[in-house]
């Protein structure tokens, strides 16, 4: 099972926050961020950067202040429904489909025959559509310029226009181009004024969208020069890493944690990391070690929380700290934590994470019996709830004066803890993988 992509629904927002409920993620995130700046997790193909590049060629025929009807679409976001639609009404095959967001939501209006509307789109298209997914990723690789073409965008437009023999397109006021970036400048503005999509079933410009701006059909200049940007950007380690990726031993290991995900359901790239950290040069061979320090830290500490709310669960009631004390992976983790810890500092420095670290998990590294140890897990927990914005979430479980909890409506677990060495967190190999399939490395 590989990590999914999620395309439809945008993230529930509740009093509980359902994420990251021991602070965990801010740390390994930015670890991520200074191995591949610029690429996240939920990104899977290139090409999406090349849409953003002739997005921002039709849509610089507008004002930068300009709105549509709604008073919240921009010019950008009337063209992702157009781009969205067009794939969704002309690409039948499914498999071609994954992986672009926002389709389940353009299926069921297209289903109900409305028009897509910011009402009817994603809740927040500026994070979760094509646009807001790749956003960072064009900017960090100068395609998209504070919202105008960067210096790689026009090289992207260029190769995408020669390579869909679309002369005219961003250049000039004849040729096939021309006639169709006219084409969708004057979708776009009538999607502006009707604060919607304004085209029939029957436009003839969804299939151009479906032959020239499918996510999977870069052709093989495109795809060369996304490979370039991607691999030549400084300061990054991507080229290091999907140089290793794409070779014999290293897809070998991306295969085998593949295999292990579908049959456990378990994702972690520590033998990715192991393996290449062998070869690696020696900032991301540091970064590495970094990287395994953390995520050690991280596994005992996750481990040993999914044993109580396992242990609560079974209970349905007051669970004292006294049985909590006895679950498995809290002993590891009480006996370990206080050993780890201090490794762990030492790796994250040279990477400016040590205060984050100490502020974060200091708490925790004081040896004591694992009694005294759990409580002051519960007790960071709740802390971390509480610092979540704006105004703090509620803990995963109710918190009694005698120390004794009671696990909350939807946090309760049938299994505890992993207890092996997988990472808690991802690190965008899977992103990297798809990317290399997508520019024909692999």
């Amino acid at each position: 099972m590989l990590m999914p992509f999620l395309s439809d629904k945008d993230p529930v927002a509740s009093s509980e926050g359902t994420l990251d409920p021991l602070g965990l993620y801010q740390i390994a995130d930015a670890l991520g961020v200074k191995l591949i700046p610029g690429i996240r997790e939920r990104m899977r193909h290139p090409r999406f950067l090349t849409l953003t590049a002739v997005s921002l060629a039709v849509c610089s025929d507008f004002d930068d202040d300009v709105l549509a009807k709604d008073g919240v679409s921009e010019p950008w976001q009337v063209f992702e429904w157009y781009v969205v639609e067009g794939l969704v009404r002309c690409i039948k095959d499914k498999d071609l489909i994954r992986g672009l967001p926002g389709t389940d939501k353009v299926y069921r209006s297209i289903q109900d025959n409305a028009p897509i509307s910011a009402q009817r789109y994603l809740k927040t298209p500026n994070v979760f559509g094509f646009h807001g997914v790749y956003r960072l990723l064009s900017r960090t690789l100068n395609i998209d310029a504070d919202g105008r073409l960067g210096e790689n965008g026009y090289r992207l437009i260029s190769v995408w226009r020669g390579e869909q023999d679309l002369p005219g397109f961003y250049e000039s006021n004849s040729g096939k181009g021309a006639e169709v970036i006219r084409m969708w400048r004057d979708a776009v503005r009538d999607g502006l004024e009707k604060g919607a999509v304004a085209r029939s079933a029957a436009w003839q410009g969804w299939q151009i969208i479906a032959d020239h701006l499918g996510h999977y059909g870069a052709g093989p200049k495109e795809q060369s020069t996304l490979k370039e940007l991607i691999l030549s950007y400084e300061p990054s380690y991507a080229c290091q890493i999907m140089q290793f990726m794409t070779s014999t031993e290293g897809s070998g290991v991306v295969r085998q944690i593949q295999e292990r995900s579908a049959g456990k359901g378990t994702w972690s790239e520590r033998p990715f990391h192991n393996a290449l950290g062998d070869k690696a040069e020696a900032g991301l061979h540091e970064l590495l070690v970094a990287i395994d320090a953390y995520e050690t830290f991280a596994r005992l500490l996750q481990d040993a929380f999914d044993d109580c709310l396992c242990e609560m669960t079974k209970y349905k009631g007051k669970t004292s700290v006294t049985v909590l004390a006895e679950c498995q992976n809290v002993k590891k983790a009480a006996d370990r934590i206080p050993v780890e810890y201090e490794g762990t500092m030492d790796k994250l420095d040279p990477f400016g994470e040590m205060t984050r670290f100490q502020r974060l998990f200091s708490s925790l590294a004081d040896k004591g019996s694992s009694q005294d140890w759990i409580v002051r897990l519960l007790e960071h927990h709740m802390r971390v709830q509480e610092d979540k914005p704006p105004n703090g979430k509620l803990p995963w479980f109710d918190r009694f004066d005698d120390d004794s909890c009671v696990i909350r409506q939807g946090y309760t677990r049938d299994k505890g803890g992993l207890g092996d060495d997988s990472y808690v967190h991802t690190y965008r190999l899977n992103s990297l993988w798809t990317f290399a399939k997508d520019m024909g490395m692999i």
